[in-house]
């Protein structure tokens, strides 16, 4: 039995969702696993505040935010053997992430955001043992600084961003497209009847999805209104706020007494709810981006933030995974052809098939066993 370190970044949920993704697997596999929030070694005011940064610049100001991503990613590349900023920043918080390997052995790391591994790196360029570690993307695209680590493994979303790690000047050895992990739950699914059961919606309308989650409450407002209004007679949509109250209760208002709206703060029925719709709209964040796929649920992309979700929004674009549009109106277009066109639905699915990693973290977990059983017969 291993024990393994998962090491995420409160930076975006999706990197939390990767980290309990590979701890569910961890557990179903027979080892010990634990999530520790990297920014949260040096103190819990600290995580709050970065993530508290990073949902308001992505929220109130996108193109700033885009701007900060491209510039980590020019400096990355310009880098010429030096360290970036960012690394002396994690370097920071490497005393107390050391002070918790000393305290507790761990067999390997995992670590589903870029922060944690720098800080490692920062450790074992120090003369500190450190056990294998692997950096997971959440996102299909490099990040900019991970050739500054000394990770045994990369694990890249597809087999199609191999190149774009190569030239970043990464060794072709260390590199794994085994896929972004997403719970177990996302691999079990009901049909799409049992679900429509279980969740209480019609047996024969078609059902629209929307995530919206903590970002864009303006535009999701005004999205929901204008798809209810679009959509036919024989169709109900459901919105997912997530934690955003304010978003919740301005369409609870809305569209209080409409029977064909329903309007959800957080739930963990999020596979059931993609089991039983018929398309689903989010904006094209790595993991909700890869639970879809992995469902292979009919999916339209909104507006992406700039940054990693431009990647993503292109990258399921060019393989015919989504409908992504940029505009509002575009996108309801595409989601009333896509929930109208069995043909076109069905296309999707094949494509997604075709796509999918599903054995994700399975494969990430074989890797860190493998890993580590190397590093002891040395």
């Amino acid at each position: 039995m291993k024990n393994i370190l998962i090491l995420s970044c409160t930076a975006g949920e999706g990197h939390n969702a990767a980290a309990k993704a590979l701890l569910e697997r961890i557990e179903k596999e027979g080892h010990r696993g634990r999530i520790v929030d990297f920014f949260g070694l040096a103190s819990k005011k600290v995580s709050d505040q970065l993530n508290t940064s990073y949902i308001r610049m992505a929220k109130h100001t996108p193109h700033l935010f885009g701007f900060v991503y491209n510039f980590g990613v020019w400096i990355s590349k310009h880098l010429h053997g030096g360290h970036s900023p960012v690394y002396w920043v994690c370097s920071k918080v490497a005393p107390q992430l050391l002070e918790l390997l000393q305290a507790e052995h761990f067999d390997a790391i995992l670590s589903t955001h870029v922060f944690p591994v720098l800080a490692v790196a920062y450790l074992e360029r120090r003369g500190h043992p450190m056990p294998p570690s692997i950096a997971v993307a959440t996102d299909y695209t490099c990040y900019p600084f991970w050739e500054e680590t000394t990770c045994k493994y990369f694990i890249l979303a597809h087999d199609e961003m191999e190149e774009q790690y190569l030239k970043r000047g990464l060794p072709k050895e260390k590199l794994r497209p085994c896929g972004i992990p997403v719970s177990l739950r996302f691999l079990d699914l009901p049909s799409k009847e049992e679900a429509r059961a279980t969740l209480q919606l019609h047996p024969n309308h078609k059902i629209h999805l929307i995530m919206g989650g903590s970002m864009g409450a303006g535009h999701m407002q005004s999205f929901t209104k204008e798809l209810e209004q679009a959509m036919g007679k024989d169709a109900e949509l459901i919105v997912i706020c997530g934690k955003n109250d304010t978003l919740r209760n301005a369409l609870e208002k809305h569209f209080e007494g409409n029977s064909r709206a329903h309007i959800l703060g957080f739930t963990t029925e999020i596979p059931t709810y993609m089991a039983a719709c018929d398309v689903l709209y989010t904006k094209p964040g790595g993991l909700t981006s890869t639970e879809a796929l992995v469902c292979k649920t009919p999916t339209v992309h909104t507006a992406p933030i700039p940054g990693c979700e431009t990647y993503n929004f292109n990258f399921f674009r060019e393989k015919g995974l989504s409908l992504p549009a940029k505009s509002q109106r575009e996108q309801i277009e595409n989601g009333l052809r896509l929930a109208g066109d069995t043909q076109l639905r069905r296309a999707m699915r094949e494509s997604q098939d075709a796509c999918a990693k599903p054995n994700a973290s399975l494969d990430i977990i074989r890797l860190a066993v493998e890993a580590n059983d190397e590093s002891v017969t040395r």
